[in-house]
C-alpha cells in the first residue's frame, strides 16, 4: 500500500480511514467528530508518549451506552484486561479479569487495586466464567483471545438485563474468522436485543464497530 493510500484508508480493509472494516461511516455527527478528534490526539500520545487515558478501548459512543447502564453494584466479568479494568474497578463493585498475555497481565496488575486478574491461556482462559453462578455478572467483555470459544460460554452467567461487549465486530470478514463468526450468530438470537456501534476509540484514528448485547431472558 502506498504512503498516500495508508494515510487515507488506514488499512487495505476499509474504505477510507472513516469507515469501519464493515464499511459503515462514521463521521455522522457534531458528537462523531469530537469523538474523531479525541481519537487522533490519544494516538498521537499513545506513539509519542505510550500515553493511554483509562477508558474502555472500545467505540466511545458504545462507551457511553455502557456507563449509562452500569450501576455502582455491578458486576464484571472480562475476557482481556486492560484500561478498561482500571475504569470499571472505579465504577462497578467487582471486577474478574483474565488475561493471556504475560507482559500485559503484569503491567495491569500492577495498577489494580481490588480487581480480581488471572493469567490463564487456553482452555482455562476461555473457561474461568464457570467458576461463577449462573446470572452472576451484570456486564460480560469479549475482547481477548478465543473470541467465538467465549462466546459459546457465556450462556447464562450473564443476568437478565445484562450487558454483553464484543469488541471489533467490524473484523475477520475476510478471513470468516471469530468475529465474522459472533456477528452472525447474534443476528439469529432471540434472547439478546443487539446494538451495533460505529464509532471512534482513544489511541486509534480510524473507527470501529463494538456490539453491545442486551440479554432478554
Amino acid at each position: 500500500m502506498s504512503i498516500a493510500k495508508k494515510i487515507w484508508r488506514g488499512s487495505d480493509l476499509r474504505r477510507s480511514r472513516f469507515h469501519d472494516e464493515k464499511g459503515n461511516y462514521a463521521l455522522r455527527s457534531a458528537q462523531d467528530v469530537g469523538d474523531a478528534a479525541f481519537g487522533f490526539l490519544t494516538t498521537v500520545l499513545r506513539v509519542s508518549i505510550g500515553y493511554r487515558p483509562v477508558l474502555p478501548f472500545i467505540a466511545l459512543n458504545a462507551f457511553r451506552f455502557v456507563k449509562a447502564r452500569l450501576n455502582p453494584n455491578a458486576r464484571v466479568f472480562e475476557w482481556s484486561s486492560g484500561m478498561s479494568t482500571l475504569w470499571f474497578e472505579d465504577h462497578c463493585a467487582e471486577v474478574h479479569s483474565v488475561e493471556d498475555d504475560l507482559t500485559w497481565f503484569n503491567l495491569i496488575s500492577a495498577r489494580t487495586r481490588s480487581s480480581r486478574l488471572h493469567y490463564l491461556r487456553g482452555f482455562d482462559y476461555v473457561n474461568k466464567i464457570r467458576d461463577f453462578p449462573a446470572g452472576y455478572f451484570d456486564l460480560v467483555s469479549i475482547d481477548g483471545s478465543d473470541r467465538l470459544a467465549c462466546f459459546a460460554v457465556v450462556g447464562d452467567y450473564l443476568r437478565p438485563g445484562g450487558m454483553l461487549l464484543i469488541d471489533n465486530t467490524d473484523k475477520d470478514r475476510v478471513n470468516l474468522g471469530d468475529l465474522y463468526e459472533i456477528d452472525r450468530c447474534l443476528a439469529t438470537q432471540a434472547n439478546y436485543e443487539v446494538h451495533r456501534f460505529t464509532g471512534w476509540t482513544h489511541g486509534n484514528f480510524f473507527p470501529q464497530e463494538t456490539t453491545i448485547c442486551l440479554r432478554r431472558s
